[in-house]
């Protein structure tokens, strides 16, 4: 049987489509979340990720199909937001490794890709979980690898594809407890599902409503810099440089030595290293410095060098790739990055010492691009990193992995109590990072956080049977109480707690508690306790209604 070749405008064509069709679904994989709290996010999450992609290859003309792939998974590395988002990135990232020196591929040259995609996606997490997004990746190249691609046609393969990781993200809740016991199926792996159907509704010939996507990119006016213009701001320049073994010792490559250089000839500089190709951005006035320099080790595969004063004169045009500019004379020795929403806790943050406050958390997962904005803002030999969030937790580590200009540290608080903790007893005294990490970590592991929220959907967990917009109270991830009054929700929630043996007590305060709420809940707290410290803030932050940060 005839096989079809994938090109690289073909790949285009599926990756868009995938991502109109997600777009399209997107709802159907928040709502199916199976923790009764509002972290319904894996759709928005997966939809940004893969929409960095749609934007990075949307212009591209090229029938390389590894280098679409390549280009689309850089722009998706840059975009991943959550756990769903950073795996997803990753799968892609190996879909991008195994087509790597390709110009096109038959079907049955899928096989190796898939099987590297697999391997990204499950080293991107410490400790894999079946019955998630991870497991579907494995089952599908597993699947595949059955396949008769003598004798099977482009049409046939998809809607065998398609029905292979159905039955897989069917099949995910005999894999993962928390799935049966709510009756629904991994958001992640659905959105798995989706991204396929997109991609066999494409074959079919079935174009997607373009659902607002389209170029955001505009012309630039040349005339605007004649005769008589001075180049007043450089070049802002970027290249994607492949390390080659004829050139250089790829393996000894020093990254610092490259950026040592870099900053003699430019500012406002970014080096991400994926594997052996460096991506990299500079504002320089002498480009051809940097395209003399970075030739010595390898070739180019994508070099940009556009005139920043006919970028400065067009108002409307936006470099989402450049770093924020910082004065080098107010570098640092130590910084720190948290994660937060509510004006009072990022002001109480700010207080403790935080350096960059990113605005994000539940159903809100900052990109890594944020990460990457708020490190150059820090501008400090070492940045300390506090998530706050365990859905933000990846985001912020790749963040860290791929950024040269600082030493990053990503301490793994999962609560903004945590970080409550952290903040509040940061300490640079020592000037050893080892013992200021041991030291937060010590702050995490003696702190509690229970929370007050609503519950976005009727179910029962840990044996508590949940009614939709009741109030459900939380002892760090586990429910332990729910009630349709918000004051006995708080009441049964602290009773549920020995707080005779702890010295102090934060009441966080979200935007819809009342004064005389506020009240109550001091009261009932130091009623179990009277020789407790306890403070109270006004958090304004929305979802939560109540924090109760314990020590």
């Amino acid at each position: 049987m005839e096989q079809i070749e994938i090109d690289g405008q073909i790949l285009k064509g599926l990756i868009e489509n995938s991502y109109r069709c997600l777009l399209q679904n997107k709802k159907i994989v928040n709502d199916l979340n199976v923790f009764p709290i509002p972290d319904g996010d894996t759709g928005d999450n997966m939809c940004m990720t893969l929409e960095g992609g749609v934007n990075a290859i949307k212009d591209e003309i090229n029938d390389n199909i590894s280098y679409i792939a390549e280009i689309c998974s850089n722009g998706m590395l840059n975009s991943a937001r959550g756990n769903s988002g950073v795996i997803l990135s990753q799968l892609f990232d190996g879909f991008s490794k195994g087509l790597s020196g390709k110009d096109k591929i038959l079907l049955k040259d899928l096989v190796p890709v898939f099987e590297s995609a697999t391997n990204q996606g499950y080293l991107a997490v410490d400790k894999p979980t079946e019955g998630t997004m991870l497991t579907v990746a494995r089952e599908t190249t597993e699947n595949l690898k059955n396949f008769d691609f003598e004798n099977i046609g482009v049409s046939d393969f998809m809607n065998k594809l398609l029905l292979i990781v159905k039955t897989s993200v069917d099949e995910t809740p005999e894999k993962l407890d928390k799935l049966k016991e709510n009756g629904v199926v991994d958001s992640g792996g659905a959105g798995l599902y989706y991204i396929i159907e997109g991609c066999n509704k494409y074959i079919r010939g079935e174009m997607l409503d373009d659902m607002n996507f389209q170029s955001n990119s505009q012309d630039i006016d040349y005339s605007k810099f004649n005769e008589n213009s001075t180049l007043e701001f450089g070049y802002c320049s970027e290249v994607l440089l492949q390390l080659t073994k004829n050139k250089t010792d790829i393996d000894a490559f020093d990254v610092d030595a490259l950026k040592e250089f870099l900053n003699s000839i430019g500012d406002s500089l970014v080096i991400v290293k994926n594997g052996y190709v460096i991506k990299i951005h500079v504002h320089t006035f002498e480009p051809y410095k940097l395209l003399e320099y970075c030739g010595r080790f390898g070739e180019f595969l994508k070099i940009k060098i556009e005139n920043m004063t006919l970028q400065h004169s067009e108002v409307n045009i936006q470099n989402n790739f450049a770093p924020k500019i910082v004065n080098k004379n107010q570098r640092k020795k130590y910084g720190v990055v948290t994660v937060a929403s509510g004006d009072g806790i990022k002001q109480i943050f700010k207080d403790f010492g935080a350096n960059v406050i990113i605005d994000g958390g539940q159903t809100n997962n900052p990109p890594t691009s944020d990460f990457i904005d708020a490190f150059n803002e820090v501008n400090s030999d070492v940045i300390f990193v506090l998530p706050n969030n365990s859905n933000v937790i990846l985001s912020a580590k790749y963040a860290a992995k791929n950024f040269m200009a600082s030493k990053i540290h990503v301490v793994e608080t999962k609560s903004i109590g945590e970080g409550y903790a952290v903040l509040s007893m940061l300490d640079f005294s020592s000037d050893n990072e080892e013992e200021i990490i041991e030291s937060m970590y010590n702050e995490i592991k003696n702190t509690t956080t229970c929370s007050i929220t609503t519950a976005t959907r009727t179910t029962t967990c840990n044996n508590i049977s949940i009614t939709k917009d009741n109030y459900i109270g939380l002892i760090g991830k586990d429910i332990v109480t729910s009630n349709n009054a918000k004051i006995r929700t708080l009441y049964s929630l602290i009773d549920k707690i020995s707080l005779i043996d702890k010295d102090y007590a934060v009441l966080i305060y979200g935007k819809n508690f009342t004064q005389n709420e506020k009240t109550l809940a001091s009261e009932y707290v130091l009623s179990k306790n009277p020789n407790l410290e306890l403070y109270e803030i006004d958090g304004n932050q929305d979802i939560y209604d109540l924090y109760v940060v314990l020590s």
